[in-house]
């Protein structure tokens, strides 16, 4: 019996020895497991402060984007003006270039008698001195 006692004190101190072993992986696992948990709350902590920054940065796009519909809506509207000046400088154009040829047209009118009347004036000069001309070279010849 008493080697029987032996016998299960040997296993029995065996068992706590791999009891022990075991448990010494577990605490190691554990510490593991621990280091692992500060490595993700670190990473989560750093998540948190980006997602804050991003947030951050869409309010200041939200606002820059705000003011750029703000500024295309002027634009737009500078350019609807815009194009109705054209359209208005472009008829003021077209009745300028219609009413001067008009007005060609009733000058050249007026002045038509009078250029009329200086030409035969100077064409009834002309022949005189024409006359004249072939006289004193008629006169020269002989």
């Amino acid at each position: 019996m008493e080697k029987q006692m032996v016998e299960i004190l040997l296993d029995l101190q065996k068992d706590f020895k791999e009891f022990r072993g075991e448990l010494q992986e577990t605490k190691e696992d554990v510490r593991n497991i621990g280091n692992d948990l500060r490595e993700t709350q670190s990473d989560v902590k750093n998540i948190s402060n980006d997602l804050k920054e991003t947030q951050s940065d869409v309010k200041i796009i939200s606002n820059d984007l705000k003011e750029t519909q703000s500024d295309v809506k002027i634009i737009s509207n500078d350019l609807k003006e815009t194009q109705s000046d054209v359209k208005d400088i472009k008829e003021t154009v077209k009745r300028i270039e219609a009413s001067q040829t008009d007005d060609v047209v009733a000058l050249l009118n007026v002045t038509k008698p009078n250029a009329e009347s200086e030409f035969l004036y100077l064409n009834k000069r002309l022949t005189e001195i024409d006359k004249r001309v072939f006289n004193l070279e008629s006169r020269v010849e002989r």
